[in-house]
């Protein structure tokens, strides 16, 4: 399996980021032999362990308020109790390693978690990928890379989400490994590891590129695999309760319409990872791709910050209402949505309103008492969080 593999350490001062792929870089431009062809199929080998592999969570999980938009890659996810100690990576084709970071956690995540890697990699001169939380990198990786910091050279990056500071020590190398090449252990004490696939032949739109440019280019990983291998994965599509729907469904991520409430929105005045933090996403399921989707970050006047509603949409009045059909007309519609539910009545609600093309106002009330069946006249705009986009 390691026959023919290339390794090149590479200055990380002489490398850029091209475009908006995420991990396509200078590389293309210093080294001739990376500007391959791209095969329809490139990748031929199981990533993970399969007898292991419990579910593959599609693009699109929203979990507020680090993954207030729907999220840009697929979970791969085993059985903490039937394996504890997680399941190995491979290389699902012939690629190119192209960097290798130390990611540190202050304070830890879920699970003690304080360290973990990701691996960004080149398939083609079009596509490329990265596997997050690799708990460790192989011992043919490790034996490659050597120590991480800031004192061995690498790119040092820190940055905070949600209270959490993320740094990475980022090491730039190239090093060609072959379809199936051992990467590295994940989900060690359960979880998942994250799988990002890039294609700069797909481009993806949302109405402001700039909260966006992030997620330009992202692709279902699946879709990469041969045909055996594709629907072998594909089986294994769900939430952490089921199987998707429809079935077969790998997700999605750009849901904005123009000039309708659907898509994804930020407040004035944020940026980066801020904006999503601060953001709103109306949208749909990534797990049952009928049900409509609220999801709230750090609203910090509502009482429902950091949640996720599911509803079930409707094509007429303003009762949960498709996203793509309310627009600036000065209606307000509202939303009850399945976390709301009691046995006779609602005591919450969810209302928007539109007041420009670009321009959307929220409104959460969370009452002990009984709502009307028509709680728009409770609407106050000087209470309501003002979202753009």
């Amino acid at each position: 399996m390691k026959k023919g593999i290339k390794i090149l350490v590479i200055v990380t001062s002489i490398i850029i980021v091209l475009g908006t792929s995420g991990f396509l870089t200078h590389f293309f431009l210093y080294n001739p032999d990376f500007l391959i062809p791209c095969e329809d199929k490139p990748f031929t080998s199981y990533p993970v362990d399969m007898n292991r592999l419990v579910s593959i969570i599609p693009l699109g999980n929203l979990n507020p308020p680090g993954h207030t938009y729907p999220t840009d890659h697929m979970y791969f996810n085993t059985n903490s109790t039937a394996w504890p100690d997680g399941f190995e990576i491979y290389a699902p084709g012939n690629i190119s390693i192209t960097e290798i970071s130390k990611v540190e956690y202050d304070p830890p995540q879920i699970g003690g978690v304080t360290i973990d890697y990701s691996i960004d990699f080149v398939v083609c001169s079009k596509i490329s990928g990265r596997f997050g939380h690799v708990n460790n990198i192989s011992t043919f990786l490790s034996d490659i890379t050597g120590e991480f910091g800031s004192e061995y050279g690498d790119n040092e990056n820190s940055y905070e989400i949600d209270g959490r500071t993320y740094t990475r020590f980022e090491k730039t190398i190239r090093i060609d490994v072959d379809a199936g090449q051992l990467l590295g252990r994940a989900c060690i004490g359960g979880g998942g590891f994250d799988f990002w696939l890039k294609d700069t032949r797909v481009n993806l739109e949302w109405v402001n590129a700039d909260i966006s440019s992030t997620f330009q280019n992202t692709v279902c990983p699946l879709a990469y695999f041969t045909d055996t291998l594709k629907e072998a994965l594909l089986d294994k599509l769900g939430g952490w309760g089921g199987p998707v729907y429809p079935l077969g469904h790998c997700g999605k991520i750009d849901f904005d319409v123009p000039n309708t409430a659907q898509g994804i929105w930020a407040r004035e005045g944020w940026t980066g990872h801020e904006a999503e933090e601060r953001g709103l996403a109306l949208v749909y399921s990534n797990i049952n791709a009928s049900k409509g989707v609220i999801s709230i970050g750090n609203a910090e006047n509502s009482t429902w910050d950091r949640r996720v509603q599911r509803f079930n949409p409707t094509n007429s009045g303003f009762m949960n209402r498709n996203f793509s059909q309310v627009t600036n007309d000065g209606d307000i519609y509202y939303y009850f949505c399945e976390e709301f539910s009691f046995p006779i009545y609602y005591n919450k609600v969810i209302m928007i309103k539109m007041i420009g093309d670009r321009e959307l106002l929220l409104q959460v009330i969370d009452n002990a008492t009984t709502l009307p069946a028509d709680p728009t006249s409770l609407f106050d705009e000087a209470l309501a969080v003002h979202y753009y986009r």
